[in-house]
């Protein structure tokens, strides 16, 4: 017979569950605006695959916790966002700002994935889930920082 369990998720994790998603939920906006700015249409492609990649782990994220009995706080940030028109620069510039952007991002991201994926009380299929997803964007970087370099010589 099948019981009802008690396990709750400690608030904590939680927390810092909501932290990366909030991190990943600002960085997607980032790409896309960026990808806006790209001419380079691979380039372009890749960055908004980012941003793609960014929402479909913020959602597996929310449900992944929404099946464990938490409570997630979703939000709506992105609607509240201002449709100004980014700056424009040269392509020189575009494409360097852009990768720079785009190193930095990695960093951040990865380190809030490996805050989380340190904890010892996280649940193995979020552990699961999340380990999958580092690998998922650290492929997408480095497909990303490869078009770059392939571009540039």
């Amino acid at each position: 017979m099948i019981r009802p369990t008690s396990f709750r998720l400690p608030q904590y994790i939680v927390d810092k569950v909501s932290q990366l998603m909030d991190i990943l939920r600002s960085e997607k906006q980032k790409y896309e605006i960026a990808s806006i700015s790209v001419k380079d249409k691979q380039l372009r492609d890749s960055i908004s695959w980012l941003a793609q990649e960014s929402n479909q782990y913020i959602c597996e994220l929310t449900s992944q916790l929404k099946s464990i009995g938490a409570v997630v706080a979703i939000d709506t940030e992105e609607n509240n966002q201002s449709s100004s028109t980014p700056p424009v620069f040269t392509e020189a510039q575009l494409s360097s700002n852009v990768i720079q952007f785009c190193k930095d991002s990695e960093k951040m991201i990865i380190s809030a994935y490996r805050v989380v994926l340190n904890e010892p009380y996280l649940v193995e299929g979020l552990r699961t889930l999340i380990r999958q997803q580092l690998n998922g964007i650290m492929y997408a970087f480095l497909q990303l920082k490869l078009l770059y370099k392939l571009k540039s010589e």
